[in-house]
């Protein structure tokens, strides 16, 4: 039985979630469009701006300094390239949702409030998750991978 390419399914995932942001965002801009939805007052506007701007904060800065982290760990892992990716997959799965969960509070907020800056702020996380779009070939140079490595990984061995 030939093994699944994990290039591929990394690939796969990261584009699932990706299209998952934009039509949460797309959903929420018909919502608000079509009149749907509650307007809130001021003042839960402006708490709610700030904490979506500090929840972003936190957890871009975090989340890059954790998979920084791992990605290393990774990389000096003196385990089998399965071993490595499987690290490498874990850091990304992680990167990613702390990218995607503030993307989806800003939406929601654009929804509350109809304030186009939440919107905004959910299309720059959605931009930061097409960045950090994994490609095999950087994947190859942070893993520290040989080409037995690749061509296993790849379902090929």
């Amino acid at each position: 039985m030939q093994q699944p390419n994990v290039f591929k399914g990394l690939r796969i995932l990261h584009t699932a979630l990706m299209i998952g942001l934009a039509m949460f965002n797309i959903v929420a801009l018909v919502l608000m469009q079509q009149g749907i939805g509650g307007k809130v007052d001021e003042s839960f506007q402006r708490v709610f701006q700030i904490v979506c701007v500090l929840v972003s904060a936190v957890s871009l800065i975090g989340g890059f300094n954790i998979f920084k982290k791992r990605i290393l760990e990774a990389r000096n892992d003196l385990g089998p390239g399965e071993q490595r990716m499987e690290l490498y997959r874990a850091a990304c799965i992680l990167w990613w949702a702390l990218i995607e969960g503030p993307g989806l509070l800003a939406a929601i907020g654009f929804m509350l409030t109809h304030n186009y800056a939440f919107f905004a702020l959910s299309l720059f996380h959605l931009l930061c998750l097409l960045v950090f779009t994994p490609r095999k070939a950087n994947i190859i140079v942070l893993l520290n991978l040989n080409s037995e490595d690749v061509s296993r990984l790849e379902g090929k061995a």
